[in-house]
């Protein structure tokens, strides 16, 4: 009887999988069957892995995770991976041999990679990333990714879409290419815990309209003046936060989102600190498109590393993060809405407010 430990690890959690998901459950559970044995089912068609796509909260992450525990080897998200490749290929310019050695010092002899949000916004990632995925599945590596997109959806902007299209045509070729793409989204099902932020920080809070008895009510004292700090970025750079101690950073929405910083440094800032605040969310309407992008970055980063994250805005965040129609929007805003729904909204669910 074939293996079928991802659909058995539904059963006991009791989750029912729909038709989408159970489709991919049975992919996965093929493919570690295949790596258990490779004479057997992983040769059809010499593919090396799975290409898990679909819109947000249907389970995706999930089925990736399962696998990963049985499978094992190195898991990383988009935004880490690729700031680790670009290091360790810049490390070795000039070098002939400059990618293998960089994949060698990200990988080693790793047989299975397991890479989350798969998503291109910009070319240089998608030539990059290309070179490095023929590499990995020459050397035999099985991939397993998850994007919100569609193979032919990647990198979507038509001025470069031409040049992911190499990244394609080998995902294409060289993967099982699968819909998750069920009608429910299930993170809308959870109900947010009513619990109030405490010391720790387990989990996220949205204080709504974070006045200052709600804040007081979650421990959180906002910073004097006087405690305004420049955190270093590299490279000579640096932003400012209104207070940066003891593994905590408190940033003005504005004073973050409107800076030039990129995902990579929002990917270091979340290495180096272990608790956010992000105070004073502006209305999507009245933010600049790249403002948007970098709070959305923001959101994956630190919810991907499961680093606890306090939010202050003027209104619900539903209402806060809506672009009016015909205005441009980050492309991923819906994954960043749908995670931050997340978000234990204990102040918004009592109804506090100052007058």
């Amino acid at each position: 009887m074939p293996s079928t430990p991802i659909r058995d690890a539904a059963r006991a959690a009791g989750y029912v999988l729909d038709g989408a998901q159970l489709a991919a459950a049975e992919h996965l559970d093929d493919l570690l069957s295949g790596l258990a044995d490779r004479r057997g089912r992983r040769g059809r068609d010499d593919r090396r892995g799975v290409y898990l796509w679909g819109p947000v909260g249907r389970g995706k992450t999930w089925l990736l995770d399962r696998f990963h525990g049985l499978a094992g080897g190195p898991r990383f998200h988009f935004h880490e991976f690729y700031r680790a490749l670009h290091a360790e290929v810049w490390a070795r310019t000039g070098r002939a041999d400059a990618m293998d050695r960089a994949l060698d010092a990200l990988l080693g002899d790793a047989r299975v990679l397991c890479f989350d949000e798969l998503h291109l916004h910009d070319a240089g990632d998608a030539m990059l990333l290309s070179r490095a995925l023929r590499k990995l599945l020459d050397r035999g590596v099985t991939l397993v990714a998850t994007s919100n997109y569609p193979t032919q959806g990647l990198l979507p902007d038509p001025l470069f879409h031409e040049l992911a299209v190499p990244l394609i045509d080998l995902l294409e070729a060289q993967l099982d290419v699968l819909p998750v793409d069920g009608p429910v989204d299930y993170r809308e099902l959870r109900v947010p815990d009513v619990v109030p932020a405490v010391p720790g920080w387990r989990g996220g809070t949205a204080l709504v309209p974070g006045s200052a008895r709600q804040l007081a009510d979650a421990g959180l004292v906002p910073p004097g003046p006087r405690e305004a700090v420049d955190v270093a970025l590299g490279g000579g750079r640096s932003v400012r936060a209104l207070r940066a101690s003891a593994g905590a950073v408190w940033f003005d929405f504005a004073g973050l989102c409107a800076a030039p910083v990129s995902a990579l440094d929002m990917l270091s800032l979340a290495e180096r600190f272990g608790r956010w605040v992000v105070s004073d969310v502006v209305p999507f309407a009245d933010c600049h498109v790249n403002t948007q992008q970098r709070f959305v970055s923001l959101v994956d980063v630190l919810y991907d590393r499961d680093v606890p994250l306090v939010l202050t805005a003027p209104d619900p965040l539903d209402e806060v993060l809506a672009v009016p129609a015909g205005r441009p929007a980050p492309p991923d805003l819906v994954r960043a809405a749908s995670r931050l729904r997340q978000l234990r909204q204990a102040a918004h669910l009592s109804g506090a407010r100052d007058g």
